[in-house]
């Protein structure tokens, strides 16, 4: 009889037989073999049958026999092939050929045989449901008996069945591959940023390249408060509001901020440009746009937040070529941001204006490019996100920001806005993490897209606050994501419980499909704690590389954001490497169990992840829901297949499709947790991308075709070049030099100078390097430091140094005969121009009671001293202090910090070769000068010292 004659048997899966009722079957066939043999009256023994028999139905003997849980010798698993010369025997044997192998039964023959076999002892008689309990189960043992029958008939005939071919000519692996890195690339936040827009562009649109034409000019030099290029960038910006037709004032002020106790006192004279544009119903609530123009220290701040600033410049512009706005517009550009908020804290708690803000706009920079986020707003967001999904035309959001930045301790202009309870939206941009408050953060490490992306914010959202009604800003909070080619999605608390409800319910589903599919608990146990051991040897993974690329970088704590100039390489090496190693686990694992138990059972920790975040981070929870609900998918189209078949076209479609939520949510997910943490959390960043491949199981499974070792390799390649590429940016370069430190140091008191360098880099540091060449050897690091700069020890090692003519600052005590009694008026100036002076008062002295006539916090002693920043009033720094009884001697410390060092000992000294630069971390290019002041009982000033003028004084 011709192969294709035979009739198609039904397989245990299209039965609907499990794995565990087979063997249960199995076990049954065997003892009723056993006791007929005993009995010698057993069905198709022959008279001499010998070990290798058939016993029953099914059985097989021989050395081809493929026999699993058989009970006695020669009984085979039904629906095994029996091979070899011991052939099958039994009631479904061809009695014509020998010993009954080589053809199958007809079909009249099959069925009579399978009567016979069914016919086990009468059950004792139950009632209920027992009673149809076991009647069903009878029924699944006949069942499977006749297909086991069948098969092994068929088997006897045909011989072992050959191996699916792979599919496509083995290219659906590589294919399955290359369509899930296709869907990361397109799913990567920054496919988010627009493209830049020429200055030839119509005015009513923003444009980025006349942005940056503001931009060259306010951030060529840095401009920290008390700065000459702060005092230009202030009247730059007043100018240019001024000829778009708004008349901008300044408010200036006094502001502090500081926790008693913590450290001492930061002050600062801040001077916030302000402008109001009316709208066309003046006078009622309206909208605030705010970044700010200060720089930190010696940074350039183009993109921190010269960005924000030339942002709403352009955006201004733009504006006046549109219809006119129903509210007003209030423009703010701060002050003192990066010494601790001090220019918006003024504004909040002094202008009058506040009260009429509604909803604001504020724009951060923590870096020089990326896509430009909305990471923050305030609580009860659901009117300003739903604003922003209708608005924005290139959304970037996700609320785990929201949920991760109420929980930390960063702060920004907005916070004193949102701890007000004014409502808004906080964009920001934080990729190129490397220039943030770097010395080379400049206009050319700025990216124009993330400019334009600023810019197309603003604007639009400005545009539909001025135009709404205001009344009522503020909404029950939701949960929101920002999906490629779909836009911003939004959805409230139910949802987020639904969801979460979903993940859970749809891996109990896979759970129960697969079972009756054939899928055995033993398999889904063996894929958890697989799952598991791999997301351990992952995370591992990725820290050791960490580990061991942390001695090759010199820029590694020079950073204030992230730990290497290029990390991307090294996050790409990372999940190449999660990747070969799940493939590989699978590869493994695959020879003894099936991709539904496997799948299945990894399933269990991302659902889990996903039911926990339902319960605990509510508003975070739909980045774990959705991939979570996603993989339920994938597991249960492979559910029912068999533990070496290949998956079928439609299975394979559906899986492949249930890949692209996970990784549409997981990839801008990993991207956004890495740029905001860094890699020196890649023992917890790695976690993700693992995650994700226990998600992608059912469709890495396909991955793997046309065999098991391709994809472990392809991703092992993929990460040693990745892991090339990112070991060759640890050499220093212009685009990414390397840190470097000198200071100088003058004490008025003793005339004494001394260069300093950090302590913590060894003599083969190119920056330690450069400084000893530059100001001539370095002491050992742990050599004591001089006595009066012995506050510094703890990051500089020093070098003697030619003291040079550096005027002390002026100190003068006022003579008021209105102030009480008690009250001592100090002024103090800077005779070089200082950003900053720092004041240490004894603790048995005088208690500092106000600065510039504002009052200090009541109980507050301030003992750590006050440091002052920005340029102060006419009549110079003003300071009350209270005089105890007995009238004391007054004395404190002076320290001024002139951020211009070369201004004052010669800029040769701080020229660096274009692959060095500042280390802001040790507060490089400066010069520290101390002056003890000491003021007499009856309030007179000591005379200051004399400036020093040696005759080898440095230019």
């Amino acid at each position: 009889m011709g192969d294709d004659k035979l009739p198609r048997i039904p397989s245990f899966a299209e039965l609907g037989i499990s794995e565990d009722e087979i063997e249960e079957l199995e076990r049954e066939i065997a003892e009723a073999a056993a006791e007929r043999r005993e009995r010698g009256t057993g069905k198709g023994a022959g008279a001499g049958a010998g070990p290798g028999a058939g016993a029953g139905p099914g059985a097989a003997a021989g050395p081809g026999t493929a026999a699993r849980g058989a009970a006695a010798p020669g009984a085979a698993r039904p629906g095994s092939a029996a091979a070899g010369p011991a052939a099958a025997e039994g009631p479904g044997a061809d009695p014509a050929s020998p010993r009954g192998a080589g053809k199958a039964p007809a079909e009249g023959q099959r069925k009579r045989a399978s009567k016979k076999k069914r016919k086990p002892a009468r059950p004792k008689r139950k009632s209920g449901w027992r009673a149809k309990r076991a009647e069903k189960r009878a029924s699944r043992r006949r069942a499977a008996a006749d297909a086991a029958a069948a098969r092994d008939s068929a088997a006897a005939a045909t011989g072992p069945t050959p191996t699916t071919p792979a599919p496509w000519g083995g290219l659906r692996g590589p294919a399955t591959l290359l369509l899930l890195l296709v869907t990361a690339w397109l799913s990567s936040s920054y496919r988010a940023i627009p493209s830049p827009v020429a200055a030839t562009a119509p005015d009513s649109v923003f444009s980025s390249a006349r942005a940056m034409s503001h931009l060259a000019r306010i951030a060529s030099e840095a401009r920290p408060p008390g700065s000459p290029n702060h005092a230009r960038t202030r009247d730059y910006l007043i100018d240019r509001l001024g000829a778009l037709g708004h008349t901008a004032s300044v408010q200036t002020t006094t502001s502090f901020d500081s926790e008693p106790g913590l450290g001492p006192m930061t002050v600062a004279t801040v001077r916030n440009i302000l402008a109001r544009i009316p709208g066309t119903e003046p006078g009622g609530p309206a909208v605030l746009v705010t970044a700010h123009y200060d720089s930190r220290e010696i940074a350039l701040g183009a993109a921190d937040d010269g960005a924000g600033v030339v942002a709403i410049l352009e955006t201004v512009r733009a504006l006046g070529a549109r219809a006119p706005l129903r509210n007003d517009l209030i423009v703010l550009i701060t002050d003192a941001e990066e010494i601790g908020l001090l220019g918006a804290r003024a504004f909040v708690d002094e202008h009058p204006w506040f009260d009429d803000v509604a909803v604001l706009i504020a724009i951060e920079m923590r870096g020089g490019g990326g896509p430009s986020m909305m990471f923050e707003t305030g609580a009860n967001n659901g009117w300003v996100i739903e604003a922003l999904r209708q608005a924005d035309p290139y959304p970037s959001a996700n609320s785990v920001s929201y949920e991760i930045y109420q929980r930390m301790p960063n702060d920004t202009d907005f916070t004193p806005f949102k701890d007000s309870g004014k409502q808004g939206l906080n964009f920001a941009a934080i990729g190129k993490a490397h220039v943030y408050h770097q010395y080379y953060d400049s206009p050319e490490n700025l990216s124009e897209g993330t400019l334009q992306h600023h810019g197309e914010h603003v604007l639009a959202m400005v545009e539909h606050f001025g135009t709404a009604d205001l009344s009522n800003v503020d909404a029950p909070d939701v949960s929101y994501l920002s999906v490629p080619f779909v836009g911003l999605v939004t959805y409230g608390p139910l949802w987020i419980r639904v969801l979460g409800g979903a993940a859970v319910a749809g891996w109990l589903l896979a759970l129960i499909v697969g079972r009756k599919g054939g899928a055995r608990f033993v398999g889904m146990l063996v894929g958890l704690g697989a799952s598991a051991v791999y997301l351990g040897l992952v995370s591992l993974l990725a820290n050791a590389l960490y580990g061991w690329r942390e001695g090759a970088h010199p820029e590694l704590g020079a950073l204030d954001a992230g730990s290497f100039h290029s990390e991307g390489w090294y996050l790409l090496a990372i999940a190449g490497v999660a990747f070969a190693l799940a493939a590989a686990i699978a590869g493994v694992l695959r020879r003894w169990f099936s991709v539904a138990e496997l799948g299945v059972g990894a399933l269990l920790v991302p659902v889990g992840l996903a039911a926990a975040a339902t319960i605990m981070f509510p508003f975070a929870a739909m980045n774990f829901q959705w991939p979570a609900v996603a993989g339920c998918v994938g597991a249960l189209a492979v559910c029912g297949l068999a533990r070496q078949a290949r998956m079928g076209l439609v299975r394979w479609i559906v899986v492949v499709v249930a890949a692209v939520p996970v990784i549409v949510v997981l990839t801008p997910l990993t991207e956004g947790v890495w740029l905001a943490m860094g890699l020196a959390s890649s023992a917890w960043l790695a976690l993700l991308p693992g995650l994700g491949f226990l998600m992608l199981f059912p469709a890495l499974d396909a991955a793997r075709e046309p065999n098991g070792w391709w994809a472990p390799v392809a991703g092992l390649v993929a990460a040693g070049a990745f892991l090339a590429v990112g070991m060759s940016t640890a050499t220093p370069s212009p685009e990414r030099p390397a840190p470097s430190t000198l200071i100088y140091m003058l004490d008025h008191e003793t005339g004494t100078a001394y260069w300093g360098t950090d302590r913590y880099r060894d003599a083969s540091d190119p920056g330690v390097a450069w400084a000893a060449a530059a100001a001539g050897p370095f002491a050992a690091p742990d050599a004591d430091p001089p006595a009066p700069f012995a506050s510094e020890r703890l990051r500089y090692t020093f070098a003697p140094a030619d003291p040079v003519d550096i005027p002390p600052p002026s100190v003068t005590v006022a003579d008021d005969p209105s102030l009480p009694g008690d009250v001592l008026r100090v002024s103090v100036t800077s005779a070089i121009g200082a950003e900053r002076m720092a004041f240490t008062i004894p603790e048995d002295g005088p208690r500092l009671a106000a600065v510039n006539g504002l009052l200090l916090p009541a109980g507050s002693e301030f003992r750590d001293g006050l440091v002052h920043w920005g340029a102060p009033p006419e009549g110079g720094l003003i300071l009350d202090f209270i005089r105890p009884p007995g009238d004391p001697r007054l004395s404190f410390t002076l320290v001024e910090h002139h951020l211009r060092p070369g201004e004052l000992v010669g800029e040769h000294y701080f020229a660096r070769p274009p692959e060095l630069a500042p280390n802001i971390r040790t507060r490089s290019d400066r010069a520290i000068i101390r002056t003890q002041v000491n003021i007499g009982g009856a309030g007179e000033a000591e005379p200051a010292q004399e400036s020093v003028r040696p005759p080898h004084a440095a230019g």
